[in-house]
């Protein structure tokens, strides 16, 4: 192919932009060069270089590619290939000579040349450049890629080497109860004294770092989550020493038996220990509040009984003297008229002290808690006039003093509700009195309650009634929807537990 052949085939269409540093010590060859590129339909911008200065000065400006001969008088594409990977530049470098041996253009191919083309057939240049770019290219991409991953992967180490757990992916196979670490994080050494690599190498070694009956739960709880890809929580005590580990993970399914987990595992010893430490103020609370209530109750007794057997004896005088006094006075006159206001206010003030003593403490839950809750309810109805009935054992049965004084208690306060908030024109009430529990049930067909009623801060007699229960290791539940009533559910142990 002649260059004035080669210049004649110029076209109008769009032209791949194409910079490239010819080495080359022959003019017409430099030229020919370009011509066969722009004929192909590359946008030419070239430079001839023939000598290594000249090579060391251009490679400071931007090339897609390097055409070079192979043999010239002060010049080689050996030395030319060694000057651009010793620059650092990386971009294909193509050897275009008119004689060159099988042997050496392999060897220059070794050295990291990307082809080479015979000068009598420059009608493959194009082909070799195009392809050689796409080759840079993809290794642009694949060497932009690998550092990527590496930065993502060194960024992910340093996230996980400052987090206050270990960070671990592992598979787990149900067949043979194996673990097995394909990364473990740095943070395994603080929290199960076994060094990552350790893992890695054996994975058994993180079963073992707990303690056996542990082990077991942990193995159970794999197994499970593996067979239903379930998200697994686990919490479990180290061996070594008073540690406590929760362990996190999210299963992938990799093919069936075979799941992939990425999870974190992190100290909750403190946590442990400020649960321990709430649930013992708690239990603390509880038994305080329990002997509390057991001594009101006894204050309330005790004052009771000193209301009946002082008061009610003093009152009880009082009646007797004034009856004397009437006895003497004649029933006609101002001072018979006297006597008998004082004996009004006298019978009232008996009244009133019956009242608070029965209040402080029926005296009839003395003779058993099913007789005082059929006097309370048949007050109730008298007071209110709203139909009661009541289903109790025919016979009185014997229980705990604080067991009936509790029943009783929380009955009185149901049909305190009842009267102020129902609304109800029917009351059912059922005791049933087993050989280990108690249970009563307490229902109306009033306006009932929302459940935001029942959650109000300020229900202090529902909640007063849930504490008295949980006291006594009862249940208490209220079953109630606007419009449709209200029932009560009780449940006692028989038994009451006694303080220690």
């Amino acid at each position: 192919m002649s260059l004035s052949t080669a210049l004649a085939t110029e076209t109008d269409a769009i032209r791949t932009p194409l910079r490239v540093l010819i080495v080359e010590d022959s003019e017409d060859d430099y030229r020919l060069i370009i011509a066969v590129l722009a004929r192909a339909g590359f946008d030419v911008v070239a430079k001839q270089v023939q000598d290594a200065p000249g090579m060391n000065a251009a490679l400071n400006e931007p090339w897609d590619i390097v055409i070079s001969d192979h043999r010239m008088p002060s010049f080689s594409s050996t030395a030319a290939l060694t000057m651009l990977k010793d620059s650092g530049v990386e971009i294909p470098f193509i050897i275009a000579s008119a004689m060159i041996g099988e042997d050496v253009a392999v060897e220059a191919l070794h050295a990291g040349a990307s082809d080479y083309v015979m000068k009598d057939n420059l009608r493959r240049l194009p082909t070799a450049v195009n392809r050689a770019l796409r080759s840079s290219e993809v290794q642009r991409a694949r060497q932009q890629a690998e550092l990527t991953l590496q930065e993502s992967e060194a960024r992910f180490r340093a996230i996980t080497s400052n987090l206050p757990g270990m960070v671990f992916q592992f598979h787990y196979t149900p067949q043979d109860s194996e673990v097995r670490f394909s990364y473990v994080s740095e943070g395994a050494q603080e929290l199960l004294d076994v060094p990552a690599r350790a893992l890695l190498d054996n994975p058994r070694l993180f079963l073992d770092c707990f303690r056996p009956e542990d082990r077991i739960e942990l193995e159970s709880r794999l197994l499970e989550c593996a067979g239903r890809l379930k998200v697994l929580h686990w919490e479990g005590r180290v061996h070594a020493r008073e540690r406590w580990v929760s362990v996190s993970a999210s299963p992938r399914e990799l093919a069936p038996g075979l799941a992939w987990w990425e999870g974190i595992a992190f100290d909750i010893t403190r946590q442990k220990q400020a649960e321990m430490e709430l649930r013992e103020s708690r239990e603390q609370l509880r038994r305080l509040s329990l002997h509390i209530e057991r001594a009101k109750e006894a204050e309330r007794g005790r004052i009771a009984r000193e209301i009946h057997d002082d008061i009610g004896g003093t009152l009880s005088a009082v009646m007797l003297d004034l009856a004397w006094m009437r006895g003497k006075t004649g029933p006609e006159g101002i001072l018979a008229d006297k006597l008998k206001v004082i004996q009004q206010h006298v019978d009232s003030v008996m009244q009133a002290s019956i009242r608070i003593a029965r209040d402080l403490r029926p005296s009839l839950l003395d003779y058993g808690i099913v007789p005082a809750i059929e006097w309370q309810l048949g007050d109730f109805r008298k007071r209110l006039g709203i139909r009661c009935t009541l289903d109790s054992p025919s016979e009185d049965i014997a229980l705990e003093p604080e067991v009936a004084t509790i029943v009783f208690r929380i009955f009185q306060e149901s049909l305190t509700n009842i009267s102020k908030h129902a609304g109800a024109r029917n009351v059912n009430v059922v005791l049933k009195v087993g050989e280990n529990e108690v249970q009563l049930t307490v229902g109306d067909d009033g306006v009932g309650l929302t459940p935001e009623a029942l959650a109000k801060p300020n229900s202090f007699g529902v909640r007063g009634m849930r504490q008295r229960v949980e006291e006594l290791a009862g249940k208490l539940s209220i079953d109630s929807e606007a419009g449709s009533g209200t029932t009560l559910h009780l449940w006692l142990p028989r038994k009451a537990e006694q303080e220690a």
